[in-house]
């Protein structure tokens, strides 16, 4: 191949490569949908229709009690 056949191929072809990313725009933008999911994913989880019901355990008090008394005042532990 001689220059002159090397500058006809790179005129025929100079169109048809592809046109370089910039990863950084590609990376922000990927940031964006993830937060905006996120965003959308806890706002349709806030207005449900049905709320939850609490449990005994969500203020705290089971969990308190069995940390204050321990497994050692349980009868059926015979450790003690």
């Amino acid at each position: 191949m001689n220059r002159r056949d090397h500058r006809l191929l790179q005129r025929q072809t100079s169109h048809i490569l592809p046109p370089s990313r910039d990863n950084g725009v590609v990376m922000i933008a990927l940031v964006g949908v993830f937060i905006a999911g996120l965003t959308t994913g806890g706002l349709l989880f806030a207005l449900r229709d049905s709320p939850l019901t609490p449990t005994a355990s969500d203020e705290g008090r089971t969990a308190l009690a069995f940390f204050l008394n321990g497994a050692a005042n349980n009868p059926g532990n015979p450790g003690r």
